[in-house]
């Protein structure tokens, strides 16, 4: 028989207004259950854990005495959050009380998360924002998209500022600015527009979906011969206020193949 996760109790900072700050939560068994004979722990300190992971092995100790006490099965004690286990706080073959503290439990603040799923942990924060309701503390503090072409790849502030130190080291060690270039009107040409009488040669023609109006792309003129003098000097990023469906399909075709290589 399993019982549900133990009770959490305080034990450290709270949550600051960017997301939930690290702290060391009490992991207690709940008040008004049956004490519990600790027989085996699952967890050591260091091991990871997700919500219903198992802490521990326990045997309940039923109020009657004597021979008539029925013995209860044995029951699993179970984690309520995702952490790392800093402190078993029970002997094997103690009694734990109700509201007796368990393990003390570094919780995970969630750095990264991709796609709802939590990249230190593992934990699914679609099930936990599910299981909080309306509780208003965030449940992690990855609020920062640094990767464009996958948006669902979030990370913290403090993960932000590390990765943003990390480029700026990279660019001293290559002796090189960052240079930001307009997409549209500076290295291409897009318009909805189509001469029949002009060339086709050089330009792409697409759609961004189907319903959507036909797109038709060309290269500034000494587009190349720019790239191909610049990139020595800067490492170049491009922007644009199209939309992001719009960006890729530019990035991705044959035709400024070379500027997404120089990129």
């Amino acid at each position: 028989m399993e019982d549900p996760p133990a009770d959490s109790g305080g034990g450290g900072g709270g949550a600051a207004a960017e997301g939930p700050a690290v702290q060391v939560a009490d992991m207690r068994w709940p008040t008004g259950a049956l004490p519990l004979r600790l027989l085996e722990w699952r967890v050591k300190p260091g091991t990871l854990v997700n919500v219903d992971s198992v802490l521990a092995l326990c045997a309940p100790i039923p109020q009657e005495k004597g021979a008539e006490a029925a013995r209860l099965p044995e029951r699993k004690v179970k984690s309520d959050r995702a952490g790392v286990v800093k402190e078993l706080c029970c002997q094997l073959g103690q009694v734990i009380p109700p509201g007796g503290v368990i393990v003390r439990i570094e919780e995970c603040s969630h750095p990264v998360v991709m796609k709802g799923l939590c990249a230190e942990c593992g934990q699914d924060l679609t099930q936990l924002q599910g299981t909080n309701g309306n509780q208003q503390t965030p449940i992690s503090t990855a609020t920062v998209s640094m990767v464009h072409s996958v948006p669902e790849l979030m990370v913290s502030s403090e993960q932000a500022e590390q990765l943003g130190r990390e480029d700026q080291q990279r660019l001293h060690r290559n002796k090189k600015l960052v240079l930001m270039v307009d997409l549209d009107q500076t290295l291409i040409h897009t318009t909805e527009q189509h001469c029949q009488r002009m060339s086709n040669k050089g330009i792409f023609h697409f759609q961004l979906g189907r319903g959507e109006p036909m797109l038709h792309t060309r290269l500034r003129p000494h587009c190349k011969e720019f790239l191909e003098k610049i990139a020595k000097l800067y490492e170049l990023h491009v922007f644009t206020f199209g939309s992001r469906l719009y960006a890729h399909t530019i990035a991705g075709n044959e035709l400024i193949q070379y500027c997404s290589a120089s990129m």
